[in-house]
């Protein structure tokens, strides 16, 4: 064989090993596909992203941009801690073991399909939240849209993935500094915590012993004293205990009875657990709320006004008693209008079980109650015998008109719901003068709600508020207004939660939700989701 016969026998054997190279590679990426796709059958959106890229890898391409992904997510992964999400090493293990099994067309279909779904639950979790709402705690119903894995995969791979995962979490104010009270509670506990709890009934200015030094060391340790080693209960003592009240919602007298002594013997771990219930429901609410909306916090007894972040208008409130029939529920709604001289349409439950007894007894009892049948025509009281109804057989309905006796006062507000929850006026004031008031039916009762009906007058009529909303009291009717803008309504439960000072605030878990929720968290599986 001449020079030449051997030249291209040369060039026929490389062109032979580069096709077979290259048959080979296509073998193996088709190979990928089709392991990709098959095990995507249970989730379309990710199967859909991958199909409109032809299936190829974005997780396990041994390139730059996967490698950085693979970090970024690791990264983030290991750093869910920091946002009350229970999970994080075991998870950042999976990652790395899937990306260091051996390379098969097989294994890398499977690694690619597998870390595609743990970042689509991953990083849902951090925009919505890792608990379903309406399956934790009866009374909670948050309507939470899924994030689109498509559209969370896309972002992954076009930007910059640690900044994209980090714009994921919510971006509010109270988000970022209830993370920052998380890791604060983490050091005390690594720490040596907030020291012996306070074996106390009762402690004011003036005492001393060995209550009030514990008393002494343990503000001390929350931050509310600074250092001193006086044992007495003086005025600086005092003055910390009215700090730690405010901070808490209770009366400021600096007087250490029962509840205070509660609260300040409450242990950080039980803090901490309030404050990622309280994470957990921020990514609940992880969308726009409103440029303004109203804000009630349950277990604050508060509500406000919310505009472009601030509180405009704020009032106490009364919320549901805590038994389970009586809880105000959280929910979110739109206010549409108001009612002033309000008729109060007394519910059934209210009327067989707390007015009918009354009536049994004396069928002249709740004189401002007017009794009408099936047919809407008003009853006199004493044709009816109230001993043969009961709560099954009801065929009444109770009306209270408008007067100064109402139970829904001067003025309700409506945002039309399932729970037929509203907010309104009431004439028992002295409730609002308590610390924790829940004592309603499951409404809200307003402590300023014709302060409430002249702000939103001001923004609905051309009148004088105050003027307009004298008149219409006076005229003793009903009188609907219909607001021009429909404004949300955002009824939440933080028992944890930042003030306008930027101070971290506790309050107690009348309803025993945030227990559940944290159990809830505890149960959530990243890796089997």
């Amino acid at each position: 064989m001449n020079h030449f016969h051997q030249f291209l026998a040369s060039i026929f054997v490389a062109w032979c090993l580069t096709a077979s190279s290259v048959l080979a590679l296509q073998f193996e990426v088709s190979a990928t596909s089709i392991t990709i796709q098959s095990a995507l059958k249970g989730s379309p959106e990710i199967a859909s992203f991958y199909r409109e890229r032809n299936f190829e890898p974005i997780w396990t391409n041994r390139d730059a941009a996967s490698t950085g992904r693979i970090i970024s997510f690791i990264e983030a992964i290991e750093s869910a801690p920091k946002h009350g999400l229970p999970f994080g090493e075991a998870e950042s293990r999976r990652i790395k073991e899937i990306i260091s099994l051996p390379r098969s067309a097989l294994s890398v279909g499977l690694a690619e399909a597998e870390l595609s779904r743990m970042f689509v639950s991953f990083a849902s979790t951090l925009i919505t939240g890792a608990v379903n709402p309406n399956s934790v705690v009866r009374n909670i119903y948050r309507h939470r849209a899924p994030p689109d894995a498509a559209t969370l995969l896309a972002g992954i791979t076009a930007e910059n993935p640690s900044r994209f995962i980090s714009g994921l979490a919510p971006a509010s104010q109270q988000y970022a500094a209830l993370r920052k009270e998380l890791m604060r509670l983490d050091q005390v506990i690594r720490g040596v915590g907030w020291g012996p709890t306070v074996d106390a009934e009762s402690l004011r200015i003036g005492d001393d012993g060995q209550s009030v030094i514990q008393l002494r060391n343990r503000l001390i340790r929350m931050g509310y004293l600074g250092r001193t080693s006086n044992p007495n209960f003086n005025s600086s003592l005092e003055f910390a205990v009215k700090r730690f009240q405010h901070r808490h919602g209770l009366t400021e007298d600096g007087i250490v009875g029962p509840t205070t002594l509660s609260a300040i013997n409450a242990t950080p771990q039980q803090r901490r657990r309030q404050v990622i219930a309280a994470l957990e429901r921020e990514r609940w609410l992880n969308q726009s709320l409103g440029e303004e909306h109203v804000l009630v916090n349950i277990a604050n007894f508060h509500a406000d006004v919310i505009s472009s972040g601030k509180s405009i208008f704020s009032t106490r409130v009364v919320v549901g008693k805590s038994s389970a029939n009586r809880q105000t529920p959280e929910f979110s709604n739109q206010m549409t209008y108001f009612v002033i001289n309000p008729t109060w349409h007394v519910p059934r439950s209210i009327a067989t079980e707390e007015i009918l007894p009354k009536l049994q007894a004396d069928r002249f009892a709740e004189s401002s109650i007017v009794i009408y049948s099936e047919n809407n025509e008003r009853l006199d009281r004493p044709e009816i015998n109230f001993d043969q109804y009961s709560s099954r057989h009801f065929p009444l309905f109770f009306k209270q008109p408008p007067g100064p006796s109402n139970a829904l006062g001067q003025v309700k507000f409506m945002f039309p719901n399932e729970f037929s929850v509203y907010m309104h006026d009431t004439p028992q004031k002295s409730l609002f003068l308590r610390d924790q008031r829940d004592f309603s039916h499951g409404c809200i009762r307003l402590h300023r709600a014709a302060d409430f009906a002249r702000f939103l007058l001001a923004r609905t009529v051309d009148d004088d508020p105050e003027t307009y909303f004298k008149r219409a009291i006076a005229r003793g009717r009903e009188l609907v207004v219909t607001l021009p803008k429909a404004m949300p309504v955002h009824i939440t439960y933080q028992t944890a939660f930042v003030d306008s000072t930027g101070r971290i605030q506790y309050r107690n878990d009348i309803y025993e939700r945030d227990e559940a929720i944290f159990e809830g968290l505890e149960r959530f599986n990243l890796i089997k989701s």
